[in-house]
């Protein structure tokens, strides 16, 4: 169950609740009866690592496209035609010559989104069947080579990683120089990976997906004490075989969507990591509520552009410090014009066996209203929230200028929510050229992030992203931060070119410069990190993709004179059955 424990004075509770639940419930029917191109027709997610995230950006880049919410993703295949189908005409309307790429990934579209581009009037569309089963609708498999030993991120009463950092955290890299990998882990040496997906659609109000995985590691690793609760972190086997992703959805009515069961989600603005929530850690057991489409709310509200919500509640692993704890959160996104986005995202943890905090539903309508937010390093809860925009400037070749500003409650002013935005903040921003060129064959983007803390302000002690005093597992799952994978008291750079040399063959090339323990940690740590990567779209089912990455590690896991260098090379291979 996702909800469990006592209350406690519910009706109390109820009494503070009923304005902010009146407003919630008015808010869902406002958002269920005003869409903008929106239909009750099921729709399963695109994968966040779909070639297709990366084509819609060049679309929009080639003015295109105008009203893409892109702070929340996955998107739906719905979604993604709705969009396609905003730059197809576009292009048709204004009679445009596009250089062969963009016209190559419309095509591209066309083939991949074709069921999904009838229910818009492109292509002859037919009555769907009653159920509609897709045994494999494609598959990957990936071999992988790593040297590296992950680096850790612990601050517990036996290993103290950040000494002047408020609050708690148990957690490690993952495998090094690939992160953001849906939890995906890697061990030293050879790996091969193998999953698929399937997926269903019954009528035209329910649709479900799954996508198993199964791994082999060449070496097993029995993981690291930590000094708390997991006892050790980065445990591998020889052998897994687990449920990747695995959801059904509902979509009663247009602009509502609820949907049930094991999913990814990446919240903000960023590439390389957002504050808030990223698919670095496994994908979440969660019940969520939004509508995939934006809408356009009524009334002059209708000036704040396309909106777009989420409300979702996920429960967190057993083996932590208290099992079960429950993961919630909200984000809304506008976008007043064509060229500019704003959202705000908020994340919580509360609940969990042996915790100080209710894991009823009640607690959760109280954090995801708001009523309850922020606190101090040992509060019952733990919270996080940031504001994000994107702005598109046609004066500079459709560049787009983004960024995020957050707060993390560690090391908070208790009862002073004012300052939760100016204490334990982070920030990330980045430059997008989607045509370095006028072919649009080059593209090129600029990031920076920073949550490190530099100095107390009043009487808050120093605080710590992802990290907690009473939740010492901290804002992870799996031993994996949710957010940015830099992980806490860190900065980072990164900058990637690609170029495609033909229609069908993309070339990469990242650097990337971070280090942790800046402003609380017993030592710094310095990481340098380069790769390069060639991807082929070999015939329309097939595509491959291989890279290789470098890195180099001064002061490992912030201790003084520990180095390290890390090489991984990855070969994956993707097959679609239309």
């Amino acid at each position: 169950m996702l909800f469990f424990g006592t209350p406690g004075s519910p009706g109390l509770k109820c009494a503070r609740l009923r304005i902010r639940g009146i407003a919630l419930i008015a808010l869902l029917l406002c958002l269920t009866a005003a869409s903008r191109d929106a239909y009750a027709l099921p729709s399963n997610n695109v994968p966040l690592d779909d070639w297709s995230y990366a084509a819609l950006d060049k679309l929009a880049g080639f003015g295109l496209i105008y009203s893409d919410v892109h702070g929340m993703r996955p998107y739906t295949r719905l979604e993604v035609a709705r969009l396609v189908n905003e730059a197809l005409n576009s292009k048709e309307e204004k009679k445009l010559e596009l250089p062969p790429i963009i016209e190559q990934m419309l095509k591209r579209f066309e083939r991949e989104f074709r069921e999904e581009l009838a229910v818009y009037g492109r292509g002859k569309e037919t009555e769907p069947a009653a159920l509609v089963l897709r045994p494999v609708q494609d598959a990957k498999v990936a071999y992988v080579y790593s040297d590296g030993k992950p680096r850790d991120f612990l601050n517990t009463n036996t290993v103290t990683q950040y000494p002047q950092g408020g609050g708690n955290i148990v957690a490690y890299e993952g495998t090094p120089l690939l992160h953001n990998n849906e939890g995906v882990v890697y061990g030293k040496g050879n790996n091969v990976s193998f999953q698929f997906s399937s997926s269903f659609q019954l009528w035209d109000v329910f649709s479900g997906y799954v996508e198993p995985i199964a791994i082999e590691r060449e070496n097993a690793t029995p993981g690291r004490p930590t000094g708390g609760t997991p006892s050790t972190v980065g445990s591998l086997d020889n052998s897994d075989l687990y449920l990747l992703k695995g959801y059904v959805k509902f979509s009663p009515f247009d602009s509502l969507e609820v949907e049930f069961g094991r999913d990814a989600m990446w919240w903000g603005q960023g590439y390389n990591g957002t504050l808030i929530l990223t698919d670095n850690a496994a994908p979440l057991d969660m019940l969520k509520v939004s509508n995939p489409t934006p809408s356009i709310l009524p009334g002059f509200l209708g000036y704040l552009g396309p909106f777009r919500y989420t409300l979702f509640c996920a429960q967190l692993e057993t083996d932590r410090d208290f099992p079960n704890t429950k993961y919630g959160g909200s984000r809304v996104d506008f976008k007043p014009t064509p060229n500019f986005e704003i959202g705000m995202s908020h994340t919580f943890q509360f609940g969990g066996t042996g915790s100080l905090s209710s894991g009823s539903f009640l607690s959760y309508l109280e954090l995801v209203s708001m009523k309850k937010f922020g606190g101090s390093v040992n509060s019952a809860e733990n919270h996080e929230a940031a504001f994000d925009f994107r702005y598109r400037m046609p004066y500079l070749w459709n560049a787009e200028f983004y960024g995020e500003w957050g707060g993390e409650d560690t090391g908070f002013t208790p009862n002073n929510v004012r300052r939760f935005f100016l204490e334990d903040i982070g920030y990330i921003l980045g430059l997008y050229f989607p045509k370095v060129t006028a072919d649009g064959l080059t593209d090129l983007r600029f990031e920076y992030a920073d949550n490190v803390n530099e100095g107390p302000i009043g009487s808050h002690v120093n605080g710590l992203w992802y990290a907690h005093g009473l939740y010492i597992s901290g804002m992870t799952y799996n031993g994996l931060i949710l957010g940015d994978p830099m992980g806490p008291d860190a900065r980072d750079f990164f900058v990637r070119a690609t170029r495609y040399l033909t229609c069908h063959i993309k070339a990469g090339l990242d650097f990337e410069y971070s280090q942790t323990g800046r402003n609380v940690g017993r030592s710094e740590e310095s990481i340098f990190e380069g790769g390069a990567d060639l991807t082929w779209e070999l015939n329309t089912a097939v595509s491959a993709m291989a890279r290789y990455a470098y890195g180099e590690v001064l002061n490992l896991d912030l201790v003084q004179g520990e180095n390290q260098t890390d090489n991984l090379f990855m070969l994956e291979v993707k097959y679609k059955f239309f």
